[in-house]
């Protein structure tokens, strides 16, 4: 009988102590623009036309206030230039898990902001639809460095700014004859703001 109260403490114990270290948790819709690197690089030369808005979500649990993790999902629509003659569609996918490092000043209640640094790796996913060729796909495996201020208003609602660049691990093999993708690394920045939601 004791054996069995002694487990059911421990595994009560285990159950809470998750919750309790990891109660400051958030989640961020954002909207935003990608920049840099290889943002807008034309299909073809006589195309001008850009599309850099991206949208998305943060989802992540501080520890303490201070050490935590997040789990970020971006999409961007057309982000290589496509006018229909070469290319119908592009997009991309990034979907990075990080690390994050924030000091909350004001506290864990009420308003306040914390500035923090995110560091990550994941997927890096393209994809392109051509008028006379198969779609074409690349899974990378990439990183994301960066950092905001998150503000919070109230106990549980406030708003985030948030800067990132991503990058590719290795060469970038989506090189077609003919098509301006040039070998080497994938990589831009991106810039975003959300509604910040506290739980």
């Amino acid at each position: 009988m004791r054996k069995r109260l002694s487990m059911t403490i421990a595994a009560v114990a285990l159950a809470i102590a998750p919750s309790a270290a990891w109660a400051d948790g958030y989640f961020v819709p954002f909207i935003g623009a990608n920049f840099g690197g290889d943002v807008g690089r034309p299909l073809s030369e006589t195309v001008d036309e850009r599309n850099h808005m991206t949208f998305g979500f943060g989802v992540g649990a501080m520890a303490g206030g201070i050490f935590g993790v997040e789990f970020d999902l971006g999409y961007t629509n057309n982000f290589y230039v496509t006018d229909g003659t070469v290319a119908t569609n592009s997009n991309l996918l990034t979907a990075m898990p990080a690390l994050i490092i924030g000091i909350p000043i004001g506290g864990q209640k009420g308003g306040g902001v914390r500035p923090y640094f995110v560091a990550g790796a994941g997927l890096l996913r393209r994809d392109v639809d051509f008028n006379t060729l198969d779609s074409l796909s690349e899974n990378d495996l990439g990183f994301t460095l960066g950092g905001g201020v998150m503000g919070y208003f109230t106990d549980h609602v406030g708003l985030r700014g948030d800067l990132r660049y991503f990058r590719n691990f290795t060469v970038d093999d989506l090189n077609i004859t003919n098509i301006d993708f040039e070998r080497g690394t994938f990589n831009f920045s991106r810039a975003s703001i959300g509604v910040l939601f506290r739980f």
